[in-house]
């Protein structure tokens, strides 16, 4: 037998102390442990311990537990917490009114934010098979170098992969050649036409693969034959009003009979690929060659793939695919591509830098960038909560001091001061969910943006409001706390209570913090208005003013019909005094420019190069005031142009040409089709100046007509549209008139960043506005503690102005370390920003300057408010006590 002395298990022992009654735990106890003492001498204490386990569970009934009287004492207990805190709020409703004021605005702006970011994130979510679907892209290398990292590929890749590859389930291709005039014959003769922007081609197993859901229709039957058509409710209604659409005959461009096979739901907002018509891809002539077709990379592909693939090792895979496809020309060309992938549900926001996008893409930066807003929002919030608390400390010191003396704990206490914290942060986050279901239908028509007021409901934003909830209580509500909870209630009740003042405590820490946050945000703003004023002000190199652009015709009678009459159209807009120029070409600055080629020199046969191309008549370069530099322009008639080009600076110096070498040298010279450089035009930017400049080759095509651009008098221009709208519809009948201004279309590319700078300056304000709060709550902390020695001051004779010095001292210093933290830190992430630009704005003094002075004025004005109370108050009030 072992004379060893056991204990009885602490968590069997801590279970009896949580469950049993105070007024039996301590007989109980002693007679358990009793029996566990002798039953571990005689039976050891494995067994012992058993038992000891046995016992304690035969006192867990009525009679022995604890909850009802304990129940019945926590109830009556935060009962009279939450008195306190509403007699507090009422008798405070100043102070109360700030604080709660601070904790709206913050969960208002972090829910608005929240909205938005759930929305990106649940881009192309809601495909069946989302997380196994890939789409494959493309990087394109020139003498080793990544010249073009391209969204579509060769139509090729997706078949072979799929024989090649057993882990490739599937594949679709889309083409995006699908726009055009489409046009319904109506039985009374009247021809319903309009201009399809978002039509395309697409493989058979389209619906199949994607979550897009068709209305009518068989998913696997309504693109599976040539000329079939499946178009958007939205769309059926234009055409067919409230008709059933299926089996009816919708025409493309005039001659080309499809059959609508299926109506779709208009696509989802949160898709990154938006369609209104799709057509089936094998009405095009040489579709069952695509398989073999490894030049042409136009097709956006998709493929599905098995459960257990691994996407890295995918991706690997892939990458080489090409290699062996291409080996061929490889071998004898200087360029390269690499085949990777991207999944569905991260193309909306991750895929970044590649061209020939469907959409906008690639914001992952500013919903990171907004995230930290709405965080530190948040911060900001919960930072202005504890120094307006702190500030009350000393009213509610004789409080606590005689709840204390009638027995509280300090635990009680601090159980106290979290409940009233928590009470804040859940009535706050309550008027915050009110005020966005307020705010949302404002903002959406404000900014022109889709937020959903229902995704508050979605798990990600109820357990993050939750979880903010609860973190917002302990962060908010801890250190006010334990200070309020530290009194010491001798002092408070014989009126020597006092709080100790530090010239930099943790108060003016978090106000620092503060001070830093508004800082930045106003050094950010500043930044991002000038840069989008910069690229707004920016010499494009081209005149798009007073431009108005058609839409070109596409709808035909037949072969050479549209020639005929563009001729015709031509000549007679000429008649209208008020235009002033036109031209024809199959692209307008603005236009992401499909159309690139690659090229060799005579000197250089073996280096072939990627250069876009524009088809243009002789009246492009003077409507648009683009300077021809060396050689001479187009002339019509003459023969020898058709396969005569135009470079633009950039394209003649990526060829090896000077603007004098560059004429007469031929490209592709050895090739059926050599083309001969006959000018140099200067440079301009066809789009943003966010994109740097592209290599441009020009042909001469006056048949491309994609679009009419004219120049037009400023006098009268509803006049010139309706003359010109006139001649439009005697001429082409057939084709709707739709027209837009050059400048406008042009300045679309920065809609996004007004939107940018809209968002980011409407949560800055409302960040130094809540930082002023705290800031104000500081204030008022200083001038609480320091009321008695502002009194005897005054009395011995200082002046308001004095005293105010004496009460603004301190937060210069805040100020000053503020501005050294922050304009440094400000520079660094807004240089950061700016990196995504070709072209950018500098930040220099004035930037530094203007973010400095703001916070300097913004915290004297604050400060100011209530030192000057402090200042001028009645001294008797202060000193009545003593």
């Amino acid at each position: 037998m072992s004379s060893q002395i056991h204990e009885p298990n602490r968590f069997v022992n801590r279970l009896l102390e949580w469950f049993c009654s105070d007024r039996l735990i301590e007989e109980i106890q002693g007679d358990l442990h009793e029996a566990f003492y002798y039953r571990s001498k005689e039976f050891g204490p494995f067994l012992a311990n058993g038992w000891f386990f046995l016992d304690v569970l035969r006192f867990f009934r009525p009679g022995y537990i604890r909850s009802i009287e304990t129940q019945n004492n926590q109830i009556a207990m935060h009962r009279n917490y939450l008195k306190a805190a509403l007699r507090n709020f009422k008798k405070n409703g100043g102070y109360s009114t700030i604080n709660l004021l601070g904790l709206v605005l913050g969960s208002t702006c972090c829910l608005l934010i929240a909205l938005h970011i759930s929305e990106e994130f649940s881009y192309d979510d809601f495909h069946a098979d989302s997380k196994n679907t890939y789409r494959v892209v493309m990087d394109i290398y020139n003498n080793n170098e990544l010249t073009t990292k391209s969204a579509p590929i060769y139509p090729g890749v997706g078949p072979v992969m799929t024989d090649e590859y057993p882990e490739v389930l599937e594949f679709v291709r889309i083409l995006p050649f699908g726009s055009g005039v489409y046009s319904v014959r109506q039985p009374d003769g009247t021809l319903v036409r309009y201009n399809e922007d978002r039509a395309v081609f697409a493989d058979p197993n389209f619906f199949k693969m994607f979550g897009f859901r068709l209305i009518d229709g068989n998913p696997e039957e309504v693109l599976k034959s040539p000329n079939q058509t499946v178009i958007s409710a939205s769309t059926a209604r234009r055409y067919f009003g409230d008709e059933n659409p299926i089996g009816k005959t919708i025409i493309y461009r005039g001659t080309e009979e499809n059959v609508v096979t299926g109506v779709m739901e208009d696509f989802p907002e949160t898709s990154h690929m938006q369609f209104d018509v799709i057509s089936s891809l094998n009405s095009w002539n040489g579709y069952e060659t695509w398989p073999q077709n490894f030049g042409w990379y136009d097709f956006y592909t998709f493929i599905r793939v098995t459960e257990d693939t691994d996407p890295i090792a995918l991706n690997e895979k892939v990458g080489g695919f090409l290699d062996i496809k291409k080996a061929e020309n490889y071998a004898r060309e200087t360029s390269r591509e690499q085949l990777w992938i991207q999944n569905v549900a991260n193309i909306h926001l991750f895929s970044k830098g590649l061209s020939w996008e469907m959409g906008q893409n690639g914001g992952a930066s500013q919903v990171y960038f907004l995230s930290a807003i709405a965080v530190l929002m948040l911060i900001v919030a919960w930072v202005n909560f504890i120094n307006l608390s702190t500030a009350r400390a000393v009213r509610r010191a004789k409080e606590v001091g005689i709840r204390k003396v009638i027995g509280a704990m300090r635990g009680h206490l601090v159980q106290q001061f979290l409940v009233e914290a928590f009470l804040y942060n859940l009535l706050a986050l309550f008027l915050s969910l009110l005020l966005v279901l307020l705010l949302v239908p404002g903002i959406n028509s404000l900014l022109d943006i889709t937020l959903d007021r229902t995704l508050l409901l979605s798990p990600e934003i109820v357990m993050g409001g939750i979880g903010a909830l609860l973190l917002g209580t302990i962060l908010s509500g801890f250190y006010p706390a334990l200070v309020l909870s530290s009194f010491k209630p001798l002092n408070i009740l014989k009126g020597s209570f006092y709080l100790r003042r530090s010239r930099f405590g943790f108060r003016q820490l978090l106000v620092t913090f503060q001070f830093v946050v508004s800082v930045v945000l106003i050094f950010g703003t500043i930044v991002v208005f000038k840069q989008v004023q910069f690229m707004q002000s920016q010499d494009l190199g081209l005149n798009v003013a007073q431009t108005l652009v058609l839409n070109g015709p596409t709808s035909s009678r037949g072969d050479g019909d549209l020639n005929s009459r563009r001729s015709i159209f031509k000549d007679r807009i000429a008649e209208i005094s008020s235009v002033q120029n036109f031209t024809i070409s199959n692209i307008v600055p603005g236009e992401e420019n499909f159309s690139i080629g690659s090229f060799y020199t005579r000197q250089d046969p073996d280096v072939h190069r990627d250069c876009y191309r524009v088809r243009v008549d002789e009246n492009y370069f003077p409507n648009f005031s683009i300077d021809v530099l060396s050689g001479r322009n187009f002339i019509k008639d003459m023969a020898s142009d058709s396969n005569a080009v135009v470079l633009n600076k950039t394209a003649a110096t990526m060829f090896g040409f000077t603007e004098a070498t560059a004429v007469g040298q031929v490209l592709n010279f050895n090739s059926g089709y050599p083309l001969k450089v006959i000018g140099v035009v200067s440079d301009y930017h066809h789009s943003s100046l966010k994109e740097s400049l592209d290599p441009i080759m020009f042909s001469y095509r006056p048949n491309a007509a994609n679009y009419f651009s004219m120049k037009i008098a400023s006098a009268n221009i509803p006049e010139t549209i309706s003359n010109v709208e006139e001649l439009w519809n005697e001429v082409y009948p057939d084709n709707p008139f739709q027209y837009f201004f050059l400048d406008e279309f042009f300045s679309r590319q920065y809609k996004s960043d007004q939107q940018f700078i809209t968002v980011f300056t409407a949560f800055a304000i409302m960040v130094i506005v809540v930082a002023c709060m705290g800031l104000f709550g500081l204030v008022s902390f200083t001038v609480e503690q320091s009321r008695k020695e502002i009194g005897i001051r005054k009395v011995l004779g200082a002046s308001a102005q004095k005293l105010m010095l004496l009460l603004t001292r301190d937060y210069v210093v805040l100020i000053a370390l503020s501005i050294c933290i922050s304009l440094p830190l400000g520079y660094f992430l807004m240089t950061e920003w700016l990196g995504d630009f070709a072209y950018r704005t500098t930040i220099g003094p004035f930037v530094y300057l203007a973010g400095a002075i703001s916070i300097i004025l913004i915290t004297l004005i604050t400060v100011s408010f209530k030192s000057m109370s402090a200042a001028n108050s009645n001294p008797i009030h202060s000193l009545r006590d003593e």
